[in-house]
């Protein structure tokens, strides 16, 4: 009688197994997926630091008779669209049929490439090679650069493409100098110049961090056995830190992230940082952050908010995806409604690893949510955009939005806060957005994805509740989030203050409240170092905005002056005082000219301050939100 159950349990042992390394046979764990007819794809990268260029050789063979090579027009996770093809310099194109020159020199900075970065072939033949130069970008960022002592190469900037072949396998080689390291999460081979992926989507969504031996250091560590390395780039010169308290923030980080989903999902990671501006790029199993040295000799641990935001991405976004973002296709936008979950929600998740890994106190941790949700407050676009419509025109200048601006990033980590409470409303135990994370990973980290209503529906099945009405206020709505009965469940008063902006001197601050972006194509994520700069105004109220000013509008000179650089633009604005005039001159369409008349302005403020009473339900709340599920 005890011979049908424990079948039973072996099946439902085996479905489970299945479920969770889809091999179809043995052979699939090492063997190259590709046909007979799939074409064989090599990339040559050779690095040219005196001339700061990349010349790159594609060769491929059994090639088709006719093909459209490409470039990228927009980056995974950089949700805008870049000129990717203004950067390529000498393309030649040479096939069976005889030799074509596409472009040579005089294909000039900031023109496209024929065909909006694609190019009609007839190969004549069966094997195709394409040689072209790219142009290196010398200041050091968290997306490509190219100096004496280092570089990062960005995938969809670097390798050309065939349409409709982006699941062939490829091979790239990279020719450095000889005292040069090379640090990627490409599949190493036998030669350690030499990296092989599964397909173009692997080879893009892996970029390559190399540098001389004094500049590049490299740290390994296991956590649970799965090997991870940490690798740093600093400019020659820069000041020293503390490396060992630099890297001792990971594995906690990663360990918290394993302690939500149950295991690692990868072979291998690498962390990847460098000396330069400030950001960060998720990858498949890696991440590039740039955080100047400087903030490190400061704060060994300046990076942990922006590391454990770019990790946790290796499930959401990398695995849990929306629908939208699958598969890829890097000619035309791709948009989603659900950044703010994808990408919001991540800021959520990043923060509450920080608390849970000990790496941040209570008081600390408290004062940074609520410089948050100041923020938020302060920010009139928390009452017009939704966080659904801000995930959506994520391409778009602010316009569409009648120039208010909301960040999905703010306001899905808010929502995250809020929801992690709501939906252990009736289930207190019931791992709140932990568990919605784990259901959404289980359902949708497949080929599919995960559409808007699956994400309400799964939020309910956390809660035991309806969230329809929820998510209709809240996320497809514009209604201000219940940020008081979240503050109350964990035993906090919400203060909200607002008053004329003070220095320490008791002095009015004049309304400063714009600045620049570097920009390199449309979207809310700006662009790489070196673009054409673009105001950001995120509050049309501001004496900027009422002048007429926009975000998106590209700067050209200050009272006359032209300004070029960010800094440049904050030391103009920094002397500013009340009851000064200051002619804007920006190109939106035409050039046109803007007086702002500067003013005072009122701050909004918020702190959280425990109730006089806290009951135990209160107190357990505030012990799961900084220290998790134990």
């Amino acid at each position: 009688m005890r011979t049908l159950p424990i079948m039973l349990a072996a099946l439902l042992a085996a479905r489970s197994l299945h479920a969770q390394t889809p091999l179809g046979s043995y052979a699939d764990a090492f063997e190259t997926h590709a046909g007979a007819a799939t074409p064989d794809i090599r990339y040559e990268v050779r690095v040219d630091t005196a001339a700061n260029r990349l010349a790159v050789v594609m060769r491929v063979a059994r090639a088709p008779d006719t093909l459209r090579v490409a470039i990228p027009r927009w980056a995974p996770g950089a949700y805008r669209v870049v000129d990717f093809a203004s950067r390529l310099r000498h393309v030649v194109v040479r096939t069976a049929a005889g030799e074509r020159v596409v472009a040579d020199s005089g294909l000039a900075a900031g023109s496209t490439w024929p065909g909006r970065g694609q190019l009609p072939l007839r190969v004549g033949g069966d094997s195709l090679e394409i040689s072209y130069e790219i142009v290196g970008d010398t200041a050091p960022n968290n997306r490509a650069f190219l100096r004496s002592s280092g570089a990062l190469l960005d995938g969809p900037g670097t390798y050309l493409y065939l349409l409709g072949y982006t699941l062939a396998p490829a091979r790239v080689h990279f020719d450095v100098p000889r005292s040069w390291r090379i640090v990627t999460g490409l599949v190493p081979t036998a030669d350690s110049a030499s990296f092989f992926a599964p397909s173009y989507d692997v080879l893009v969504d892996s970029p390559v961090l190399m540098g001389d031996v004094r500049s590049l250091a490299l740290r390994r560590l296991a956590v649970d056995g799965v090997p991870h390395r940490v690798a740093w780039w600093r400019r020659p010169g820069a000041g020293a830190f503390d490396t060992t308290a630099f890297v001792a923030p990971v594995p906690a980080i990663v360990g918290e992230t394993k302690r939500i989903f149950g295991w690692i999902p990868y072979r291998e990671y690498a962390f990847l940082f460098v000396d330069g501006a400030g950001g960060g790029l998720e990858h498949l199993n890696s991440t590039t952050i740039g955080i100047p040295a400087a903030a490190f000799a400061a704060d060994p641990r300046a990076h942990v908010g922006v590391t454990a935001h770019e990790y946790f991405h290796h499930w959401n976004v990398k695995r849990i995806r929306p629908i939208a973002l699958g598969p890829f296709d890097y000619q035309r936008i791709t948009r989603s409604r659900s950044l703010w979950l994808s990408e919001g929600v991540t800021d959520y998740f990043a923060n509450a690893i920080v608390r849970r890994a000990s790496l941040a106190t209570e008081a600390e941790a408290r004062d940074a949510l609520a410089s948050s949700i100041e923020d938020y407050l302060a920010n009139p676009g928390h009452e017009r955009v939704s966080p659904e419509r801000s995930s959506f025109t994520a391409w778009d200048p602010p316009a569409v939005n009648r120039g208010y601006s909301l960040s999905y990033y703010l306001s899905g980590s808010l929502l995250g806060e809020v929801l992690d409470v709501r939906l252990r409303a009736r289930r207190d135990s019931g791992g709140g957005m932990d568990a919605l994370m784990r259901r959404l990973r289980d359902r949708y980290a497949g080929a599919r994805g995960f559409t808007d209503a699956d994400i309400r529906r799964e939020a309910g099945a956390v809660c035991g509740c309806d969230m329809a009405a929820f998510f209709a206020r809240y996320v497809a709505g514009s209604t201000p989030l219940p940020l008081d009965d979240f503050a109350r469940a964990l035993g906090w008063r919400l203060v909200v203050e607002r008053a004329p902006a003070m220095s320490a001197d008791g002095q009015q601050v004049p309304d400063r409240r714009v600045g620049v972006t570097p920009y390199g194509g449309m979207g809310s994520a700006g662009g790489p170092v070196g673009g054409a700069l673009k105001l950001s105004i995120s509050n049309p109220a501001s004496v900027w905005g009422q002048a007429g000013l926009a975000t998106g509008d590209t700067l050209l000179a200050v009272n006359g002056t032209a300004v070029s650089t960010p800094a440049e633009f904050r030391a103009l604005v920094g002397r500013l005082a009340i009851g000064d005039s200051v002619a804007v001159r920006v190109r939106r369409g035409d050039e046109r000219t803007y007086v702002v008349h500067v003013a005072g302005y009122d701050r909004v403020t918020a702190r959280l301050e425990d109730l006089p009473s806290i009951t135990a339900d209160q107190r357990r709340a505030r012990e799961r939100w900084m220290h998790g599920d134990r």
